[in-house]
């Protein structure tokens, strides 16, 4: 296993590819605070009220730096067709029937995939979050109270969370790759899928919102709010956007996440393991 991890990240760091996520990580991270802050300085955005009180959700670097996990922005979307880009190569050059050849198990090249997949879309993510974080914090505060101890635990459960839906959206990378023939399949089916999660989460928070205005049956309501919050793609509308989580909270976080984890790797294994790779 430590010889295929070796040969998959030395493969992966010599990929052109990973300077383009690299430099990509590192525009977007200087170019979205530095807009919000054009923006938001902006006499007529200062002087409304309402778009004001729109926008002051955005102005923290707290808030962006959450906000650069989510999956539907430009970066959110670019990594992940940038990483099956690499990953694929692996099948398209036939390094895949020399590895099986040489004498390792399919199991040991499925998880030797899937880890470095997650690897590399977890530091470049981060890469990403932490630099926006920084260029943030000279535009803005970190929040808009004092930061304490609490807060600091607070970053880092919201981190956590946050990781371990990059490792689900692994996962669902690694077993598309696994399982189809080609690169331009896995790209159009990755897309289809994280498109769809958008636009249900999307349609669930415009549904429960004015529901909650115009007073929705409460049992029709909790029914939205479950499906709303079991939606990876709708987490960044609640990581890292308060101050406490509940135990509720949590289990919304992490279950998902676990399950995506457990259900993507365990069937692109189980179909790694019979694929025809002639």
């Amino acid at each position: 296993m430590m010889n295929l991890l070796r040969a998959d990240f030395r493969r992966i760091r010599k990929d052109k590819l990973l300077l383009v996520m690299g430099i990509l990580a590192v525009a977007f991270a200087l170019i979205t605070p530095l807009l919000y802050s054009i923006l938001f300085s902006s006499t007529d955005v200062a002087d409304d009220p309402m778009v004001s009180s729109m926008l002051s959700g955005y102005i923290t670097a707290k808030s962006q730096f959450f906000a650069s996990f989510s999956l539907g922005n430009n970066l959110g979307l670019a990594i992940p067709i940038l990483l099956v880009i690499i990953l694929c190569k692996d099948f398209s050059y036939g390094t895949i029937r020399n590895k099986i050849i040489a004498g390792k198990s399919r199991s040991a090249i499925f998880m030797s995939l899937f880890i470095s997949c997650s690897v590399l879309l977890t530091a470049v993510m981060l890469l990403h979050a932490f630099m926006t974080l920084f260029v943030s914090l000279i535009f803005f505060d970190y929040q808009a109270t004092p930061f304490t101890l609490g807060d600091f635990w607070y970053f880092l459960a919201s981190l956590a969370f946050e990781i371990l839906i990059l490792l689900c959206i692994a996962a669902l990378l690694s077993w598309l790759c696994a399982v189809m023939k080609n690169v331009g399949l896995v790209i159009v089916l990755y897309v289809a899928f994280i498109f769809a999660l958008i636009i249900i989460g999307s349609i669930l928070q415009v549904v429960i919102g004015v529901m909650e205005m115009t007073g929705g049956d409460e049992s029709t309501l909790s029914i939205l709010r479950f499906f709303d919050r079991i939606n990876i793609a709708s987490a960044a509308s609640y990581i890292g956007m308060g101050n406490s989580y509940s135990i509720q909270d949590v289990l919304y976080f992490t279950l998902p996440s676990l399950l995506g984890i457990a259900g993507f790797g365990g069937l692109g294994l189980m179909k790694f393991r019979k694929k025809d790779l002639k």
